[in-house]
């Protein structure tokens, strides 16, 4: 006697997936547009100051999915790292005469 293992998101259908994608992208939203004006902050596990990022695509970025079974794709971003804005009291760039 063997036992059959059903998916049971798959049975509630594609139209509750897109659903529920679409609520995360909205709360995604909401919650980038609320870290894009505040202040850096802290994070007290890393003890890294975190910023601002833009890491959620948009809406509008949304492609058909290209293999089976993939809903959507969204292009590729590459990670610039920002240019350090270097202070004339930095020590590193002081010149010594």
């Amino acid at each position: 006697m063997a036992a059959v293992i059903h998916n049971p998101l798959k049975s509630l259908g594609d139209q509750f997936y897109r659903e529920a994608i679409e609520h995360c992208r909205n709360y995604n939203a909401r919650l980038c547009a609320e870290r894009s004006v505040r202040m850096p902050f802290l994070d007290s596990q890393t003890g890294v100051a975190q910023n601002n990022c833009y890491i959620w695509m948009e809406k509008r970025h949304r492609q058909p999915g290209q293999a089976s079974g993939q809903m959507y794709t969204y292009p590729a971003r590459c990670w610039r790292k920002k240019r350090r804005l270097h202070s004339p009291l930095d020590p590193q760039l002081r010149l010594t005469i």
